[in-house]
């Protein structure tokens, strides 16, 4: 092992895994595996006797195998609540999570199901969408609401998305230049913020952590089916809604905030119909854009993927979003 130069990310072979999940899970049945995308983690598509998975590939050091299987038993109870979601899928020894022993250490995979027959994009946004949208996602959180079991996930708050996001920020900050100051005070106004809001259930409780019109699908019956729960951990519910409802990648001008606000109105309308919310939980939804813009710079772009993009890009999608959150912050200021 010491004559091969270290790496800092791996990605398994398509034909490999191939022959991998065919064995584990389907001994009896002619399998094709590819590498579908890359990012946070490796996905692969996997199809066979007319059905169709994912295949997700951990990226080394981000997920323990404690949180992965907490993942599954979260989405295990949705099953068993009868919801609608991506199901992880058993192996024929009884076990969901696999292990491969790379040049670079144990990374650990997952098979998924496919969900849905068509993208969420590619659907045209409409009011009865966006309500069935709002009430699905109010199920969900009732349903976590109800779990019988500890949750081995991290906290999607404060020390997680600020905190450590800003460490990584200031460190990046003495290799390239970039409005650090901007950053360092949206996340002070932040943590402000956040002290007034309370962490009890049903307004704190376990979350997607990343409801992105990219993480749905629809299925035949024109309702939205959530896949990739990789963020999911507990979290106030407004941040969970805030992604989806009040997107900080709408855009600033007249026409996307006219847009926004109608989506926000709907969405919640199909919420409410399911769980109420307080008037402070819906006062503070725009406050977790800021929130999530300084996790995805310090965490997402800076700590996890810039072994993936390379700087290039990572400065690159940092100086964006800075321009669009200051913009943005203009017209829904937090302080």
């Amino acid at each position: 092992m010491d004559n091969f130069f270290s790496l800092e990310v791996s990605v398994l072979s398509s034909n490999a895994l191939c022959n991998y999940i065919t064995r584990e899970y389907f001994p009896s049945k002619v399998m094709k595996c590819r590498l579908f995308y890359r990012g946070l983690h490796d996905i692969y598509k996997v199809t066979g006797d007319n059905k169709e998975y994912f295949f997700k590939v951990y990226r080394q050091g981000i997920r323990s195998i404690e949180e992965i299987q907490g993942e599954i038993d979260l989405l295990n109870h949705l099953k068993f609540s009868d919801i609608e979601v991506t199901y992880p899928v058993i192996k024929c020894d009884g076990k969901f999570i696999s292990q491969f022993n790379t040049v670079n250490g144990i990374r650990y995979g997952v098979l998924y199901t496919s969900v849905g027959v068509q993208e969420f994009n590619k659907t045209e946004e409409t009011i009865e969408l966006n309500e069935r949208l709002g009430s699905y996602i109010a199920s969900i959180h009732n349903a976590w609401d109800k779990c019988d079991f500890e949750i081995n996930r991290r906290n999607l708050d404060e020390p997680l998305f600020i905190d450590n996001s800003i460490d990584a920020i200031r460190q990046f900050s003495n290799i390239y230049d970039f409005d650090i100051d901007f950053l360092e005070e949206v996340a002070r106004h932040v943590k402000k913020r956040l002290k007034g809001l309370t962490m009890e259930r049903p307004e704190y409780g376990v979350c997607h952590g990343d409801i992105y019109s990219g993480n749905i699908r629809i299925d035949a019956n024109k309702n939205p089916v959530l896949f990739d729960f990789d963020f999911c951990g507990n979290g106030w519910r407004a941040y969970d809604i805030s992604m989806y409802a009040f997107p900080f990648a709408m855009g600033c001008d007249i026409t996307n905030l006219k847009k926004r606000e109608k989506r926000k109105s709907e969405f919640l309308n199909g919420y409410n119909k399911i769980r109420t919310m307080s008037r402070n939980e819906i006062s503070s939804i725009s406050l977790f854009i800021p929130f999530r813009r300084i996790f995805n710079i310090g965490t997402l772009y800076i700590s996890f993927l810039q072994n993936t993009w390379g700087d290039s890009a990572v400065i690159r999608n940092i100086d964006e979003d800075i321009i669009m959150l200051k913009k943005w912050l203009e017209l829904n200021p937090i302080f």
